[in-house]
């Protein structure tokens, strides 16, 4: 993203969601372990729970308590804009993370000089050039949170888990992505489509994969996350204390790879 101010153009944070409006396809998981293994890498990541159920914010705080957070989520952020900075929380010098709880849904109920899925931007702009990435967690509709993330984001990453519901949202989410391309977020990039949950042992899952790749060609990662026990028990073991974590991450690895040769 671009931040045009008087001294010329400042290049600053990439900024990346990960959405689709259907639940259950890897979107906290993998927005999660990309902020992670970006940081890793060493680019300086902030995270952003837009998901009421919060749990990226349960995985990077390494705590099942989110009511710790009340009052001062990215709801509270993005409504006190100016003071975006003091809503930020610190995992570690590369990785940064704004939480999220029950209440970020009445965002829903914002009437005020902005509109209302501008306010993630409006908010963003103060931190932008602090980063080199902004990865967002969005929750399973295309309400207010999604279409904040949506329009404050350069590229979005389309989540497809290999099975029927999934595939049918996708063509949706497409036109989604229109919408905000039209009305407000015209250099909206679709990343590309990630393929999550595969099992290979399924014909089903195999047929919808290809059924993908055949409908959407080069949007298509390279990269499968297979449906694996380690990464499903990352909720369990957390980031920063896991015997598995090399396992749970080695698909997410080889996908960031891919992220980083398409953003750049």
């Amino acid at each position: 993203m671009f931040l045009n101010i008087e001294r010329g153009i400042i290049v600053t944070a990439t900024v990346i969601s990960f959405s689709l409006q259907k639940g259950g396809v890897g979107k906290t998981t993998t927005s999660t372990l990309a902020a992670f293994l970006l940081s890793q890498k060493g680019y300086r990541v902030l995270a952003i729970d837009m998901d009421s159920q919060a749990n990226m914010t349960q995985v990077l705080s390494d705590s099942d308590d989110v009511k710790q957070f009340k009052g001062t989520t990215i709801r509270e952020a993005m409504l006190d804009r100016e003071n975006f900075k003091s809503y930020i929380r610190i995992v570690n010098d590369h990785l940064h993370y704004v939480p999220a709880d029950d209440y970020v849904v009445l965002l829903s109920d914002y009437q005020g000089e902005v509109p209302r899925d501008e306010l993630l931007i409006a908010a963003l702009v103060n931190v932008l050039d602090e980063y080199d990435f902004v990865i967002i967690d969005t929750p399973p509709n295309l309400g207010t949170q999604t279409l904040n993330a949506l329009m404050a984001s350069d590229h979005v990453v389309v989540m497809f888990e290999t099975a029927k519901y999934a595939y049918n949202a996708i063509d949706r989410f497409l036109e989604t992505i229109n919408s905000v391309r039209k009305y407000g977020n015209e250099e909206l990039n679709i990343l590309g489509i990630l393929a999550t949950l595969s099992d290979a042992r399924r014909s089903d899952n195999k047929e919808l994969l290809e059924l993908v790749q055949e409908e959407y060609g080069d949007l298509i990662f390279n990269t499968v996350i297979p449906r694996r026990a380690a990464i499903g028990r990352i909720p369990v073991y957390g980031l920063y204390d896991n015997p598995e974590l090399k396992a749970a991450t080695e698909h997410h690895a080889k996908f960031i790879e891919e992220v980083l040769t398409r953003v750049n």
